[in-house]
């Protein structure tokens, strides 16, 4: 699929209904809260080692310090001040990286099971982490890091309104990686001003409803219900612009409607 035909369907696209997605998001919930949860375990390991890397140099001048002041001179102060910073830039990158990545492997994965199959040959939660992936994925988690960042610093509002198109595009991005990173982000934000009301809808209450339920499961659950929340843009995106696999080009021979391969 090109982008002009992504906007063609996004402009034809049919009136969702919020409780037909959020029930379809409950029952495909069944099916990938395992891999949700790994996601989450793989996200949060991760973190943790990263945040590593940037405490040993604040650990290592605290021992400096207790050991002799007196070595703790200015030159010596900044360049530590100047490696944590540096650290922590590359820590931040790093774990944008590392989410962006795996939440694109995620909806693959979710696609997959979808389909009720139970495996697919090079859908994993590092397929996006490979070599051939790895650049594209770096420059579009630095957009959207940066997407972000300008969203918050402008305070509440557009950050709200970005959270929707920053979701799409990391869908659009995991279907389309082929795509330039301006086309991906372009595609995201047409489908999420297209759909905005109805997908924040779905966000937030299934924000509710993932918090809720993990807080009654003792807090934990929360690790196995957040996962919850990507769901509905995942089946926005499906009603909307639709997939189209080989074995639905094979069912549909002689339809009317025209079929993208994707």
């Amino acid at each position: 699929m090109t982008i002009d035909q992504f906007i063609d369907k996004l402009h034809k696209a049919p009136r969702l209904d919020f409780g037909n997605i959020f029930s379809e998001a409950i029952n495909l919930f069944q099916k990938v809260w395992l891999q949700g949860f790994l996601m989450l375990l793989l996200n949060f390991a991760t973190l943790m080692g990263l945040y590593a890397v940037v405490m040993i140099p604040l650990f290592a001048s605290g021992f400096l310090l207790e050991q002799d002041p007196d070595s703790m001179n200015t030159v010596v102060s900044v360049l530590l001040i100047g490696i944590i910073f540096l650290l922590y830039i590359a820590v931040v990158i790093g774990a944008s990286t590392l989410n962006v990545g795996l939440l694109a492997a995620f909806y693959r994965i979710t696609r997959m099971k979808d389909r009720n199959k139970k495996s697919e040959a090079g859908v994993n939660f590092g397929m996006f982490l490979k070599k051939k992936h790895l650049k594209k994925l770096l420059v579009f988690s630095l957009a959207y890091l940066g997407i972000t960042l300008v969203s918050y610093m402008l305070f509440l509002l557009p950050l709200i309104y970005a959270a929707v198109p920053l979701q799409f595009s990391i869908i659009i991005y995991a279907f389309h990686p082929e795509w330039s990173i301006k086309e991906i982000f372009k595609a995201g934000f047409e489908l999420g001003n297209k759909k905005w009301g109805i997908t924040f809808a779905l966000l937030f209450v299934g924000a509710i409803a993932a918090y809720t339920a993990g807080l009654l499961a003792c807090f934990i659950g929360i690790y196995f219900t957040m996962s919850f929340i990507f769901l509905p843009g995942y089946l926005v995106y499906k009603e909307v612009i639709g997939f189209t696999e080989v074995e639905d080009v094979i069912a549909q021979i002689g339809g009317e409607d025209t079929l993208f391969i994707e």
